[in-house]
């Protein structure tokens, strides 16, 4: 039989979860403490104060509490729920070592095995991930929201015919989910159906009115087929809708690739700068910033395009857009006619490209910026090593021929520069006209 002690640390424990329901998070803490010091070894206490730190986002504090209540319990769902802390603390291998041991312990739910995915799919191992969403499905296929992170891992791992399956199959289960009609625009754009892909998405906005992000795809559907005027007309119709300042940042970059594509530069700027004035704490736009820094460029305006490259750098994300800047930094800086600093600079992004690659293979378009750093500083022996080696990996990358060619022309090898262009053209065509036009 309990003693009096042992109950009225229960007693207090249940308090406390019912205060925390309520939502008066600090009585709940307080009840919590109360049990702890009555009965020191009820792991009930420990586990509810690490439930409370996880839902108010204090990570390591819950991972605390769970270790403590796992010392006086070895219990599976504590196992579980420490493994949580661990994935949303950012901390993936960890996290799959206590899901590990929960499944050890008996412990096997549904959202384990989707948690397990999605920390994989942080780890970037898709074929786990996927491995573990499944699980997820055939133990509790009645969650639409595993259905769409699997076909979100089918998408990334290019799976198209087995995405494109799932979605069918999310579409006749759940039609009242929008995101299987979004997914189903995405791979029809994928494929350039732009066609069906218009249908799809106008469908999709008639059915759900109300939904900004589905209008998003039916306007961005209808640019990608080259309706540029009826794309800024679904746009214009979006900003009356009841949610648009909710997807307003995307509706401000998708008008502004528009306008660029139309030839108004100067509406481009100005809706990429609406875009980026939208930024938050969490949301850094990147794509709208990158295509900021191109714009400048084709106006000449260094300083600005120097601007957006400097915080890119800053915010250090080590993504394509970060290793672009780290180009771009001395590039505008010798354009702006401040030499010594470009070659400081242009020294600082080869190394941080070698290392970059020392320390993760895929990381190749390092290789190409460090060759057009080596370019710049007039190192042109390594560069061409540098290019032969990046074309013994693949003889597909049309820009091994553009950098090769804007060597030959500075080392007054003009005949073998052109061969280069000639080549690179046959790889990406697009590229004729740029040169055709004097661009860099």
């Amino acid at each position: 039989m309990e003693n009096e002690n042992t109950l009225q640390a229960k007693d207090l424990d249940q308090q406390g979860v019912a205060l925390f329901r309520a939502g008066n998070v600090e009585a709940a803490l307080e009840k919590y403490q109360q049990a702890m010091d009555i009965e020191p070894m009820l792991a009930d206490s420990y586990r509810n104060m690490g439930d409370l730190y996880l839902a108010t986002e204090k990570y390591q504090d819950a991972k605390n509490y769970y270790k403590k209540a796992l010392l006086i319990e070895k219990n599976g769902e504590i196992y579980f729920q420490y493994g949580n802390a661990c994935f949303l603390n950012d901390e993936p291998h960890e996290g799959l070592e206590y899901y590990n041991l929960a499944l050890s312990a008996g412990f096997d739910s549904d959202e384990m095995f989707f948690f397990m995915g999605m920390a994989y799919e942080h780890m970037n191992d898709d074929a786990m991930a996927l491995r573990y969403i499944q699980k997820a499905i055939a133990k509790n296929p009645s969650r639409p929201d595993y259905k769409v992170k699997k076909i979100s891992v089918l998408l990334r791992m290019n799976m198209m015919e087995e995405a494109k399956e799932a979605v069918e199959e999310l579409l006749r289960n759940d039609p009242e989910l929008y995101d299987g009609y979004h997914m189903k625009t995405a791979i029809l754009l994928e494929e350039k159906k732009y066609p069906e892909a218009i249908l799809c998405a106008k469908e999709a906005a008639e059915r759900f009115p109300d939904d900004a992000d589905l209008m998003y795809d039916y306007a961005n559907a209808t640019a990608l087929s080259g309706a540029y005027e009826q794309a800024l007309q679904i746009i214009s119709n979006a900003k009356q809708m009841k949610y648009f300042e909710d997807a307003k940042a995307r509706f401000c970059f998708l008008e502004a690739e528009i306008c660029a594509e139309l030839g108004n530069m100067d509406r481009a700027i100005e809706k990429c700068d609406e875009c980026i004035s939208l930024e938050t704490e969490q949301d850094f736009f990147s794509d709208a910033r990158f295509m900021r820094i191109n714009l400048a460029l084709a106006k000449n305006d260094f300083e600005s395009a120097l601007q957006h490259a400097e915080q890119f750098i800053e915010k250090g994300a080590r993504d394509s857009y970060y290793y672009a800047a780290l180009y771009f930094r001395p590039f505008c800086l010798s354009k702006l006619g401040k030499e010594e600093a470009a070659e400081k600079y242009y020294k600082e992004a080869i190394s941080l490209y070698r290392m970059a690659t020392l320390q993760n293979l895929e990381v190749f378009d390092a290789y190409l910026y460090r060759a057009m750093c080596l370019k710049e500083i007039r190192q042109y022996e390594e560069a061409l090593k540098l290019l032969e080696f990046i074309e013994n990996m693949s003889n597909q990358i049309a820009e091994v021929h553009t950098i090769r060619a804007d060597v030959y022309k500075l080392t007054g090898k003009e005949g073998l520069a052109k061969e280069e262009l000639e080549k690179a053209f046959q790889l990406k065509p697009e590229l004729k006209a740029v040169y055709s036009e004097g661009g860099e």
